[in-house]
């Protein structure tokens, strides 16, 4: 976007959110988790079935854990963390973060397929047999002697891998580009101390895990709503969060025992492409609630959203902080440098502390360093990014 763009829109832009927000040389655990554990130690932090961990708690194990988890693998180690137990999930991420191992999240075991493309150093969880790798239980590894960090992190070092959404190959995201999630969409939803944030999925998918990010960097309290038997959510929630998919089939079933009776802020759903506004009005009814976007890919990270304060159902939401658009020339996919004030529609060019890093680069990716996303769309002139199927676009 042009600067005289980025102006015209600056005086629709919602109150109290930035456009741009620091991002400190920090671990991802340091800029979200352990800050806060300093900040508010006895907030609950982590509510699963089990019962609950505050910040406090949470960070004390998720660091114990790291540094037994060094005496396993080397930095960069391909660390699998497969585990149906949210806890466990949540503390060994953080922990593979803090050893600075590089580390996929599943949900339960993981089929050979899907460990054969990760390709494993160690595989941690219950249940998962026939793989080449050495497998450890969670409580096997908390319980081992550790060792304290010997130098600084590199933040620039591949910490998290998803998978492509081809399915073909990882996106790679490393300790900058997290804490930049977690502070984005933190500052985005405006998340506090009293927020209350349900994962209706594990967050093994870039939104559910970018959300559980920010909550923790602003302190919130996040329920573990994925569960076989979840916990007993409060009355009330701020957000609830899910994938499109799962959001569409609230539609079809009755109101599931694991959503509250409350939801204030929004259900926020994660999108990939075009959606349809008539469905989302109707997950909205169904829910009694807003139904706020956040569009992105596990090679993109999340780039736009729906702000509580500020959306439009038909509209896929506005940029993200840290995140800048361009449209793309049709003819070689650079990025303009005029304005979406004078292209009607376009392709999407991301620019993003946000998007992975150190790792796989989106094909088709321009020399600028503008990621090409497929994605078309039109911005109005409050900012508003409409997507587009690509019958819709025309030339520049």
């Amino acid at each position: 976007m042009s600067k005289a763009a980025l102006g015209l829109l600056s005086a629709y832009w919602p109150e109290d959110t930035p456009r741009y927000a620091h991002i400190p040389l920090k671990t991802v655990g340091d800029a979200t988790l352990y800050s806060t554990a300093e900040a508010a130690p006895n907030q609950i932090a982590l509510a699963t079935a089990a019962g609950t961990l505050t910040y406090e708690e949470l960070a004390a194990k998720a660091r114990r854990f790291g540094e037994a988890l060094r005496t396993r693998v080397e930095p960069g180690g391909r660390v699998a963390i497969a585990t149906e137990n949210p806890a466990e999930m949540v503390i060994a991420a953080f922990g593979a973060f803090e050893a600075d191992a590089l580390a996929f999240l599943h949900h339960g075991p993981p089929s050979t397929q899907v460990l054969d493309a990760f390709s494993p150093d160690l595989v941690i969880g219950a249940g998962v047999s026939s793989v080449p790798a050495p497998v450890a239980s969670f409580d096997e590894i908390i319980a081992a002697e550790g060792r304290a960090r010997s130098k600084r992190a590199d933040l620039r070092a591949p910490i998290l891998a998803q998978p492509l959404p081809s399915g073909k190959g990882e996106a790679l995201h490393n300790h900058r580009s997290l804490a930049a999630i977690g502070i984005s969409l933190g500052k985005f939803y405006l998340l506090a101390e009293d927020i209350q944030v349900v994962l209706l999925e594990p967050p093994v998918h870039w939104c559910t895990f970018s959300i559980m990010l920010g909550a923790f960097q602003r302190g919130a309290s996040v329920w573990a709503g994925w569960e076989a038997t979840p916990p007993a959510l409060p009355a009330k929630v701020d957000y609830a969060v899910c994938s499109w998919g799962m959001a569409g089939r609230l539609i079809e079933s009755p109101r599931p025992a694991v959503l509250p009776t409350r939801i204030a802020a929004g259900l926020i759903v994660g999108i990939e492409g075009p959606f349809s506004a008539s469905r989302r009005l109707r997950i909205g009814r169904k829910i009694r609630a807003d139904v706020l976007t956040v569009l992105g890919r596990s090679d993109l990270g999340p780039v736009i959203g729906s702000h509580p304060a500020w959306f439009v159902n038909e509209a896929a939401g506005i940029p993200l902080p840290n995140v800048d658009l361009r449209p793309l020339n049709p003819n070689n996919g650079e990025a303009l440098s005029i304005g979406w004030e004078v292209v009607e529609s376009a392709e999407i060019g991301v620019k993003s502390s946000l998007s992975p890093a150190g790792g796989t680069r989106v094909p088709g990716a321009s020399a600028q360093g503008w990621l090409r996303t497929g994605l078309m769309a039109q911005i109005d002139t409050t900012g508003f990014y409409f997507l587009l199927h690509d019958k819709h676009v025309h030339s520049v």
